[in-house]
């Protein structure tokens, strides 16, 4: 009779442990399966309103180093060229961790140009003159100018501490651009003024 009650204990013993073991399991999916969905849901947290401030970026950079690689090739002068090297490197540093930083919340950013913006682009790689250099650099204002401003508004809007680290970091170098952009437009602005000038006083 011991001996029986003994195999009793063993027994309940056993199912005691394996209980244990199997609650034990079960309790680390679930803190697995909870880590999870915060990760997922940390994804998901970012708004509509971060989503588009990327979204807006990296189309704006992508529209930006396609014109700064013709510059590289179709334009006249010199300084106008050595412009579009310093976009292309920048832009092209800016958009990688644009990417990366898209990639790892889940965020979607525009493969090609819209067909409006590329059709513009594409008339410019036709181009290979003094007029290419003017155009290209009004433009780069224009582009700029309209950079620093959603940055600017990115740095107090943005929600996702990521992407506004991102907008904070960047914002010094599109002002850069900018002021350097501006003032190589108003050289050359001034010098076609010159040229044109000179040009109607010999045909009179």
């Amino acid at each position: 009779m011991k001996k029986y009650n003994h195999y009793l204990l063993l027994a309940a013993s056993l199912f005691v442990i394996s209980c244990g073991q199997s609650d034990a399991k079960k309790e680390q999916a679930q803190k697995d399966a909870l880590g999870d969905t915060v990760k997922t849901t940390d994804v998901l947290q970012v708004g509509t309103g971060d989503a588009g401030f990327a979204y807006k970026a990296a189309a704006s950079g992508m529209m930006e180093i396609q014109l700064s690689g013709l510059a590289q090739r179709n334009a006249l002068n010199q300084q106008v060229k050595n412009y579009g090297a310093m976009m292309v490197k920048d832009h092209t540093k800016t958009s990688t961790e644009l990417k990366n930083l898209a990639n790892s919340k889940k965020l979607t950013l525009p493969v090609a140009l819209e067909k409006d913006v590329q059709d513009r682009v594409d008339s410019m790689s036709l181009q290979s003159s003094a007029g290419f250099d003017l155009k290209y650099m009004e433009m780069m204002v224009q582009a700029h100018k309209k950079d620093v401003a959603e940055f600017e508004k990115a740095t107090t809007t943005v929600k996702d501490p990521d992407l506004k680290a991102f907008a904070v970091k960047n914002l010094p170098i599109l002002k850069m651009h900018l002021n350097e952009a501006e003032k190589l437009n108003a050289s050359l602005n001034k010098k076609n003024d010159a040229n044109n000038a000179k040009n109607a006083g010999a045909q009179k």
